[in-house]
């Protein structure tokens, strides 16, 4: 299940990383091929045994639902691809607002947020952003089978400022297979 699970997060790392070239260059207004990261198709689960897709394919998971998902479990395993949200904004030598995240400051790397879900997905679109809501409410999949959430921020910071965060539970079996966190299987439970 091992290599079954990194065949496929592998694949799907590569997508997200076009997913993330695509807004970076739209939102530095560089030339690059595609008009939307919506014309980069995700990689074809149907025959993939794998854990991660079986969860994919159990809960019908959107292409927006993927992406957040995956923002949520890269930095445990490829935290490198969101060095480039780490940019300074020379106008104000600060991190770019739009790219959302949080610096951790003992792994000095970037966590994805709320927010940077919105940059990738919504981008200027309100209604797209307004629908992200949807993703981190109590009664959406991702809470009730306590596979990932975002953090609440204080009483003060916008919602979406929030880090997203996979649970330990699906950090394992999305990688290993197993965990060792919860006693059943989760593809056998709603």
């Amino acid at each position: 299940m091992v290599r079954k699970n990194a065949e496929a997060l592998e694949q799907e790392l590569i997508w997200l990383q076009k997913i993330i070239d695509i807004r970076i260059k739209s939102f530095f207004n560089l030339e690059h091929e595609h008009s939307s990261i919506y014309d980069i198709e995700p990689p074809d689960i149907s025959n993939d045994e794998s854990f991660y897709a079986e969860v994919l394919k159990r809960d019908n998971v959107s292409t927006e639902e993927r992406i957040v998902l995956l923002l949520a479990l890269a930095p445990h395993i490829r935290p490198e691809m969101f060095d480039i949200f780490l940019t300074k904004n020379p106008l104000y030598n600060k991190n770019y607002t739009e790219f959302g995240g949080v610096k951790d400051k003992k792994h000095d790397s970037f966590i994805p947020t709320g927010e940077t879900a919105s940059f990738i997905l919504a981008d200027q679109n309100l209604e797209r952003r307004f629908h992200l809501f949807n993703l981190f409410c109590d009664e959406h999949y991702f809470s009730k089978r306590n596979i990932l959430y975002i953090i609440k921020p204080k009483n003060y910071e916008p919602y979406l400022s929030g880090a997203l965060i996979i649970s330990l539970e699906y950090l394992s079996y999305l990688t290993v297979g197993v965990s060792k966190f919860t006693a059943p299987n989760p593809l056998f439970h709603e």
